[in-house]
């Protein structure tokens, strides 16, 4: 199809990765695990799942026939009881993708009221051991504040292992993302951040070339955050992701003008 971010493409990832020796863990099993329990070489597969949950549920059943767990950082606005308890009973972890303190607009105090209800929720249909946060480029707060700031609570007070960009070890672990319709690190991820950047000594622009590095197993630790929204079958539904990222692209560039990103080393 000519695209970088099919199916096709995905599962050549999986695959590659699989043929390379390399164990899939999800976020809770990464964080519950001391450096020295962890597999030598291993994958944490990470899915914010920001919108389109149909695309969410084709590739949770593509990682599962393959016997692949993965983590899924469902919002509140594409939660469903139906949909979270297929995602546990096809082996994946469920967390939660907050953006609570975006939505209250910086208060503290009333985003974790709201975080609090919220998990609560989410914890009537399904486990949640950890959670994770949702960028808003067009916001000038970071959800992450809710844990970094001096009068917030540790996340063992809402029974948590931790959280996806807070808790992990970005020198150990070589992050790749998908946001910007790239793997490169660079200005295009504002809100999701060029982890560990200034560390990586690898690094992949097409979907290929990522799958070449884990074949020739580049790094022996890595996390991919993977919008299941982005990777597509048909050529109408690529072409209009295409169209989307490039109009946020653009966004992006203008704030970055702005303001510049935040990173997390």
């Amino acid at each position: 199809m000519g695209d970088d971010f099919t199916t096709d493409a995905y599962e050549g990832l999986l695959d590659a990765a699989a043929e390379a020796g390399y164990e899939f863990l999800t976020v809770a099993d990464y964080l519950a695990a001391d450096a020295e329990d962890r597999p030598d070489r291993y994958l944490i597969l990470r899915h914010d799942v920001d919108r389109k949950v149909q695309n969410a549920v084709k590739m949770a059943r593509i990682e599962a026939d393959r016997g692949v767990r993965a983590t899924y950082y469902v919002r509140t606005s594409t939660f469903d009881p139906e949909f979270v308890r297929l995602l546990e009973s096809l082996g994946h972890e469920v967390g939660y993708h907050y953006e609570d303190f975006v939505r209250s607009d910086g208060d503290l105090e009333a985003a974790h009221e709201r975080f609090a209800r919220n998990l609560s929720m989410f914890r009537r249909y399904c486990e949640v051991d950890t959670v994770c946060m949702h960028g808003n480029p067009l916001s000038p707060h970071d959800n992450r504040t809710m844990w970094t700031d001096d009068d917030a609570p540790d996340f063992d007070e809402y029974d948590l292992l931790g959280e996806a960009y807070l808790s992990m070890d970005f020198v150990d672990v070589t992050y790749f993302s998908d946001t910007g319709r790239t793997w490169l690190d660079g200005p295009l991820k504002i809100k999701d951040y060029t982890v560990g950047a200034s560390e990586k000594a690898v690094s992949a622009a097409r979907t290929a070339d990522l799958a070449a590095l884990l074949r020739s197993t580049a790094f022996d630790r890595g996390c991919l955050l993977v919008h299941p929204e982005r990777w597509a079958d048909s050529m109408p539904e690529l072409l209009l992701e295409r169209t989307k990222d490039h109009a946020i692209n653009a966004v992006k560039r203008g704030l970055r003008l702005v303001r510049p990103p935040t990173t997390i080393s």
